[in-house]
């Protein structure tokens, strides 16, 4: 089911799935995508809990922001205002890429509020990228139907060894209809730059449960950083997930949900 919420402004959209009598799961998803990522894997996650999806500002079906207001604060507090809308109580937070920069950003600050934490093949430290100030000035790419945005379409970064049909989903739900013909993305090319952010003075502060995922083989996180950020947080452990790149939730769903579901029985369900 989706659904909308309006903070200081700004409409936010989210999906979800099971029962909101369960304990919860919030699913955040990366930079450039959106809450449809997680469409494949929140209905096998909501047997056990409720599970919520939203799409981050500028992403998806939620509001672009203009003037831009796209930092790690931003999401931060959009996250608080769904935490308060929803009543969620002692959550479970995922978050890929941007989204388990924004997890660990929320925890360094309020670990107390939250069950446990996965973090998906992200650092601890946001860097200033040239390559993503040039893509926000590049023109938002128009696909002319269907079949050219199924074509066309890519992740961002590039890699993946995803299923076609699962790829074939995401492009769909990632692109709208423009009233001039053809399909656009949905996502504000604004979102792609922020200020750099380093984290590691707070990482102690993370006292909740804590799994850190990597890409076995991941451009993004390399093994040194995950086993840094295992022993900077209190409560951390990590896994690398085979066969997979970047885009773990996409290149092995398989080995992420075991390690998901792994984590949560060990860690989560029996502190309860």
């Amino acid at each position: 089911m989706s659904t909308f919420f309006t903070v200081d402004g700004v409409q936010l959209h989210y999906r979800e799935w099971g029962n909101p009598m369960r304990p919860s799961l919030v699913l955040l998803h990366g930079g450039a995508a959106q809450a449809h990522w997680w469409d494949h894997l929140a209905p096998l996650l909501a047997e056990q809990y409720y599970v919520v999806a939203p799409d981050l500002r500028g992403h998806g079906d939620s509001s672009w922001v203009s003037p831009p207001a796209y930092e790690i604060e931003d999401y931060v507090g959009d996250l608080e205002a769904t935490f308060a809308v929803l009543h969620l109580v002692s959550p479970v937070l995922i978050g890929h890429s941007l989204g388990g920069f924004i997890a660990l950003s929320y925890a360094a600050h309020s670990a107390k509020t939250l069950s446990g934490l996965i973090v998906v093949d992200i650092g601890f430290r946001l860097k200033s990228s040239r390559l993503m100030r040039l893509l926000r000035n590049l023109q938002a790419p128009i696909y002319q139907d269907e079949a050219d945005l199924l074509q066309r379409f890519q992740l961002l970064p590039g890699e993946t060894t995803a299923s076609p049909a699962l790829l074939h989903h995401i492009a769909r739900t990632s692109a709208q209809p423009l009233k001039t013909g053809g399909f656009a993305l949905k996502f504000d090319r604004a979102t792609m730059v922020r200020k750099p952010c380093d984290l590691s003075p707070v990482l102690s502060q993370i006292t909740c449960p804590t799994l850190v995922l990597r890409g076995s083989h991941s451009q993004h996180l390399s093994m040194a950083t995950l086993t840094d950020m295992v022993h900077r947080c209190p409560r951390a452990r990590g896994v690398e997930i085979p066969d997979a790149g970047h885009h773990i939730l996409l290149d092995n769903p398989t080995a992420f949900l075991n390690a998901v579901r792994e984590f949560l029985r060990e860690e989560v369900e029996g502190c309860r």
